[in-house]
């Protein structure tokens, strides 16, 4: 009588809360500048009017709408880095490890330009700190045990 094949590990369907905490950041950094994006798009094309300060009769007025190829490019880049964010996140959720070492490498990245930012101002601001502690933090939450397995077996 033989026994059926049991994996070594049990197979989970869910990703480990860390990597849960990580992509939900994701999604909300990657929402945010979409909607930057969205506002700078709808500002370009004066769907949100621009205020102008006239020297003349010294009051504020409103100009027609001229959109620029460079706001065109920056609203495209902030849709662009939207879309990323929340790919990465996803990716992430999914167990795919490509995407925890780039995480980890930019919120490394992240850390070291808080500490340029606290080294050129001279003296450490809130801001400054949160921008280390935060990414510190991310960096810690994908290298658990339990995100690394995820990431590498499907397992934890």
């Amino acid at each position: 009588m033989s026994y059926a094949w049991q994996q070594p590990y049990p197979v989970r369907t869910t990703a480990p809360v860390s990597l849960h905490v990580v992509a939900i950041f994701q999604y909300l950094g990657g929402l945010i500048t979409l909607a930057i994006g969205a506002l700078l798009a709808l500002a370009a094309v004066d769907v949100i009017p621009r205020l102008e300060y006239a020297t003349g009769n010294d009051a504020w007025t409103t100009r027609p709408a001229q959109i620029t190829p460079i706001v065109a490019v920056i609203c495209g880049s902030f849709i662009i880095v939207g879309l990323i964010a929340i790919m990465l996140g996803r990716k992430l959720q999914r167990g795919r490890n490509w995407a925890r070492v780039l995480l980890t490498a930019l919120n490394l990245l992240s850390v070291a330009g808080g500490v340029w930012q606290g080294y050129t101002t001279g003296r450490p601001y809130a801001e400054t700190l949160i921008s280390i502690v935060l990414p510190l933090v991310f960096v810690f939450l994908l290298n658990t045990r339990a995100a690394r397995s995820w990431c590498r077996y499907q397992t934890y």
